[in-house]
């Protein structure tokens, strides 16, 4: 005669016991909250959430871990951004000005004032190398102008009025337009 459940001479199958189940999920679960904890310290924010498994004699068990990473990129601070302003408006000296109260504070190192290739009114911010993003909202809070005021197609197009020379030496371009015209 054949045992049940297994080959002859092999002992028979047990039943999985509910308490040595349950233990096993939360080992697993404390093994996977230590590690996400622990990955959490180094490369960003971890939120782990897991629910507890079912009294002993429950036959379901469940566990739920979800895990959400946020990434911040460091921004440059305003020293390490070289600024081009430019004025739009073709007329005064609002580039001279706004350059030289940004290179006072908050210390952008600015290339010499300019103006733009043709007259542009409207205020605006050109990120003219790629990765400046942070950089453009940063400057775009020190000025007073909204975030949908900053062009990020790098390089800028070509109708951007921005000097060829501007485009080789400038991380961000600042063109100062109406908005910006009475508050340098």
């Amino acid at each position: 005669m054949r045992p049940l459940g297994g080959e002859q001479g092999s002992p028979p199958a047990r039943a999985p016991h509910p308490a040595r189940a349950a233990l096993l999920v939360i080992v697993a679960v404390a093994v996977t909250v230590a590690l996400l904890t622990r990955l959490g310290a180094s490369s960003g924010t971890r939120s782990v959430s897991a629910s507890s498994p079912p009294a002993s004699g429950s036959s379901a068990s469940s566990t739920t871990t979800s895990t959400t990473t946020t990434t911040t990129v460091p921004t440059k601070p305003p020293s390490a951004v070289e600024l081009q302003v430019l004025n739009g408006l073709l007329a005064g000296t609002l580039s001279a000005q706004w350059s030289a109260k940004l290179h006072a504070d908050p210390g952008y190192p600015t290339l010499p004032a300019d103006n733009t290739t043709a007259q542009d009114t409207i205020s605006a911010i050109y990120i003219v190398k790629a990765g400046y993003q942070p950089e453009a909202q940063a400057l775009a809070k020190t000025v007073g102008l909204p975030d949908s005021s900053i062009v990020d197609v790098v390089p800028p197009p070509s109708s951007a009025p921005i000097p060829s020379f501007d485009l080789k030496e400038a991380d961000l371009v600042l063109v100062i337009g109406d908005s910006l015209a009475g508050k340098a």
